[in-house]
């Protein structure tokens, strides 16, 4: 017989009204959401006599779900819409031990979870699986307002039950359940938004807005009873930010030019001078058509080729709806329908002043040796010559989100009976429009990282970078005017699932099985570019005057008063040209260029992923001697079968007879054909969950259990696309040849955690968790050949030679699974407190925060393709696991008393890796500090307030060593003032 100190642990169908955090009770008609009924619990914990709400009313809820769960989880939940006092779900779920987050200008984005990446943990929203519209699976959170949110979960480890894809960890948003909240509520809230970084952009005042409204009910009707759920949220809003950024590809040189300064003169004296050649890790002396290179060699530093300042005018409005319609016509029956829908629309006019060729004349002045205050090979200070550029760019991007479905639960007896049908689909489309104006000549300069600045100082010889004048090179090659239609994804997922409970007596309480299928359909059409490279004559004009029409009528006032302002740099601002202007002068309309017809591509996905999934559970209760205990185990298995299609580019041989040399590029007169892949895989994957009462305050939890996490859909791409390449000899033909692999596997992962947590009071948990992942298939540097029969056409360099068609077996090179098994495990240590038992008026004060310590011994070596001969991955450390920060912490500190609520939340993440183009970046650690303030007129109207990077943290990257920067992203801080009305 069970001791009564143990709920009973009914699990959940994936996104069920049963779940691992609920404890279920015998009175409860028909299911019931988790988060009203861990409310329902704290709230009678805290006694008739006492009103717990707001902030200290979340901290009791999050502490009773996560002591009632059968599963390690930590979350921040209220029975109210919007309780948390975060903009985006993104910004409370950082808040949760063991969470951190990626920033995109400035807010919370993308999620990590215990050190592993945002790509290797999963995202579902009422336990429905989420698309998304970014490059790979990882959710963006933005598009989830927090006001019309009132649950987000992470589960640490997992149950046969839940659906498979978190290694690191599944997180749960939830939207609220009408006939579990149980009563009427009418919400509308405002804020208005000030922005300093956006008021100091030209014809712009800083200010936008957030407006929300909400309803609920619940009706009592001859049909049964009928709850409804509905909100909108509405903000407009600018995103601020300036931007440095060095190319993601770094060049490890060692060579410094004799007088980069020479810009005039032959050929031979400018290399004599060593003023035109790009620098290199050279071992002897070099030369260039017979004249030696004026240089000498030294230490090794890393250069880019090329560096970049951008400021740029923003605009942002997105539109969210949710809403649920539950119906239970009988008590044993309840049925719910609930949607999602987003949109966002965001454009941004970029303005960038770029030195273009950052390689060109390096004569390095100070180098980091790791001794002298810099890490190795940074390139603090240094001397060349380059063009110097005014690039401009209109880039709009919009998403629409839509998902939702219809959930069946019928509990007759102690049966439970679940079927779920579910849709979601994501939809990115992203435009950009560019022009640029050119430096007369090239210019010679000076650049210089200054103490502990990240965004360098430059100083250009002879040259007035603010004087429109100077940037009138017109070379018909010296300007462009380019119309792409960049991306246009859409990510699709239909799923469905069924799911049968037996609740039983005796050592084993419940019983489960049930089975899942999705259909994941991803396309992504890429490249459809319409581009003007060289001018034309056009209008009678000439291309060198329209260039100088352009100059003189296109000149505009520059974005912002405070570029980079604090930062160091004495590059403040510069010339500035209309886009808009520049690309009717070049093209002789607004509305030339137009997007190609057809956008086939190479690089085009078409990927669709079914998924068959079928699971048992058996949960038990039971004691150990006096000591109580519960918990399941069971298993799923997982089948995945993949269909991938793409096109791969007509192929034509050039022969050279006399040099016995074939040359391989695309044929232009060629057609596209399509290519067919395909993918299979299946894996079983056990689960045990089990807790020990250790005493009425202390509980012990053990979990082993075996996880996947699958691959980005987009790199099982099926294009192939074409390098052109030359070879000697028909032993030596080179189809330098990339592709994707529809072939990757998931990665998978062994687990082993433990967690004790000590309930001190309903206000009070120290909790400290450890955990232990053994992980093979991670994608890291590994490539293989895919064999692939193609046919491609021959001709000759000999006048008149015929074509003729060849097949071949080619071999392109994709990506493939490591085959080492990696190791990742740390430790997490949470605290949650309010100060109830000191006096008035410091029993208002109440504490939570948690740290994270985790280490992993992953090694991603660097790709940066330049000088293949002496790679930089010969000169760097490998990265560590995409997402590892081996610290995080997070520490909030509340005030909440006579209707006034004080909120001070920091947050810590220490460096971590990041790729870009796949080359190894890291993110240099932050620290972010957020402020917020509510205060109760009545209880019906409440005034907010917020301030959000109130420290004005940056986001710094780096290649290569701590001080080698590769970008800076400065967004500033954020203040929201509003109200709400809650009846």
């Amino acid at each position: 017989m069970a001791s009564p100190s143990v709920q009973p642990n009914p699990v959940q169908p994936e996104g069920a009204p049963q779940d691992p955090t609920q404890a279920r009770t015998d009175d409860v008609a028909g299911p019931v959401d988790p988060i009203a009924q861990a409310a329902r619990d704290a709230g009678e914990q805290a006694g008739a006599d006492i009103v717990v709400t707001g902030a200290r009313a979340t901290q009791r809820t999050s502490i009773e779900l996560k002591r009632n769960a059968t599963v390690v989880v930590d979350g921040l939940v209220s029975d109210e819409i919007g309780a948390t006092p975060d903009n985006s779900v993104g910004d409370t779920l950082e808040r949760i031990a063991g969470v951190s987050a990626d920033r995109f200008k400035g807010n919370a984005n993308e999620l990590s979870v215990r050190g592993l990446g945002p790509t290797l943990s999963f995202a579902t929203f009422n336990g429905r699986e989420v698309s998304t519209a970014g490059g790979d699976r990882s959710v963006a959170f933005q598009q989830f307002p927090s006001e019309l949110v009132n649950g987000v979960l992470v589960y640490k480890t997992q149950q046969a039950d839940f659906l498979e894809g978190g290694v690191g960890g599944v997180i749960e948003l939830r939207s609220i359940k009408p006939l579990d909240y149980g009563k009427r509520r009418l919400q509308f809230e405002i804020r208005g938004d000030f922005q300093p970084k956006a008021d100091d952009v030209y014809q712009e005042d800083g200010l936008g807005y957030r407006a929300n409204l909400s309803y609920t009910d619940v009706f009592k009707t001859g049909i049964g009873d009928i709850g409804l759920s509905i909100g909108f949220q509405r903000q407009d809003t600018t995103a601020p930010e300036d931007y440095y950024n060095a190319n993601a590809t770094f060049q490890p040189c060692n060579t410094s030019a004799l007088n980069p300064s020479l810009l005039t003169g032959t050929a031979a004296q400018l290399t004599a001078a060593g003023a035109s050649a790009n620098c290199a890790l050279a071992n002897a002396p070099r030369a260039v058509t017979g004249t030696t290179v004026g240089e000498t060699r030294g230490d090794v530093y890393y250069a880019n080729s090329s560096r970049s300042f951008r400021t740029q005018q923003t605009a942002e409005v997105r539109n969210a709806l949710i809403g649920a319609l539950q119906w239970r016509p009988a008590p044993d029956f309840d049925i719910t329908f609930d949607g999602q829908y987003s949109t966002r629309d965001s454009l941004e006019k970029r303005n960038v002043l770029g030195i273009t060729e950052g390689l060109r004349g390096v004569q390095p002045l100070v180098i980091g040796t790791g001794d002298n205050g810099y890490s190795k090979g940074a390139l603090i200070s240094y001397r060349g010559n380059s063009f110097v550029e005014d690039q401009l760019e209109r880039r709009n991007r919009d998403e629409d989100y839509i998902g939702g479905g219809v959930t069946l639960s019928y509990t007759p007896g102690p049966w439970q009976f679940t079927a779920d049908g579910s849709y979601s689909k994501s939809h990115r489309t992203e435009t950009q429009k560019q022009t640029r104006m050119r430096s007369t000549n090239r210019v010679g300069y000076t650049l210089s990282y200054l103490d502990d600045d990240v965004v360098p100082n430059v100083v250009f010889d002879n040259f007035d970078v603010t004087n429109p004048a100077n940037f009138l090179n017109t070379a018909a090659n010296a300007v462009y005017a380019r119309n792409r239609f960049a991306t246009d994804r859409k990510d699709a997922i239909w799923a469905g699932r069924f799911d049968v409970n037996r609740e039983l007596e005796g050592f084993f309480n419940a019983f489960k099985f049930g089975a899942r299928y999705s259909n994941h359909h991803r396309t992504n059409d890429n490249a459809r570019n319409a581009d003007l490279n060289t001018l034309v004559a056009l209008n009678g004009q000439t291309p060198a005057q329209l260039i100088t029409t352009a100059n003189q009528n296109c000149r505009a006032p520059f974005t912002t008063q405070s570029y980079m302002a604090g930062q160091g740099t004495n590059v403040r601002q510069w010339a500035t040209f209309d886009n808009d202007c520049l690309f009717r002068t070049f093209t002789g309309s607004d509305d030339a260029l137009p997007y190609p017809a057809d956008g086939r591509d190479p690089s085009d996905i078409d990927v669709r992923e079914s998924i068959y999934a079928a699971y048992a559970m058996a949960s038990f209760r039971g004691d150990a001697g006096t000591i109580p205990f519960s918990g399941n185990i069971g298993g799923r298995l997982v089948d995945t079968k993949i269909t991938s299609k793409g096109f791969r580019q007509a192929y034509l041989i050039t022969i050279d007879p006399g040099a016995d040399t074939y040359t391989v590029a695309v044929d232009p007169t060629g057609q596209l054909t399509q290519n067919t892949a395909k993918g299979h895989y299946r894996y079983f994957l056990p689960s045990s969950n089990l807790a020990f009462e250790l005493s009425d305050q202390l509980k012990l939890r053990l979990a082993a259990y075996r996880a996947i996490a699958r691959s980005g859909i987009e790199s099982f791409g099926a294009g192939v696309n074409l390098n052109p390449s030359t070879g000697t000899g028909t032993n030596n033909i080179i189809f330098n040849a990339t592709t994707g692999n529809p072939n990757l596997k998931p990665l998978r992962a062994w687990n082993a955690d433990v967690s004790v947590e000590f309930y001190a009071s309903k206000d009070t948990l120290f909790a400290v968790a450890g955990y232990h992942k053994w992980i093979t298939g991670a994608v890291i540097g590994r490539s293989e050949p895919i064999p692939t029969d193609i046919t491609v056409t021959t001709t000759t360099t000999v006048p008149g030679a015929p074509r003729q068609t060849q097949n071949f077996t080619i071999s392109p090179v994709a990506p493939a699974n490591d085959l080492e098994t990696r190791h990742l495990y740390g430790f997490e240590a949470s605290l949650s407190h309010a100060f109830t038992w000191l006096p008035s008026p410091l029993d208002g004060f109440g504490v939570s925060g948690s740290v994270g310590r985790a280490w992993a011994d992953f090694e991603f070596p660097e790709t940066s393709p330049i000088q293949s001969t002496t790679p930089i991955l010969n000169e760097v450390e490998p990265a560590n696991l995409i997402g590892l920060s081996n610290w995080t912490g997070n520490g909030s500190v509340y005030f909440e008393k006579w209707g006034l609520s004080l909120r001070a939340n920091g947050r810590y993440r220490s460096s971590y890796y990041k790729p870009n183009g796949g080359t190894n970046r890291s993110v240099r650690a932050g620290t972010y500090l957020n402020l917020s303030a509510q205060y109760n007129i009545t209880k019906n109207v409440q005034l907010k307030a917020q301030a959000l990077n109130v420290t004005g943290t940056k986001d710094i990257f780096y290649k290569g060593g701590y001080d080698s920067i590769a970008e800076v992203s400065n967004s500033g801080a954020q203040y929201f003032f509003g109200f709400r009305v809650r009846l």
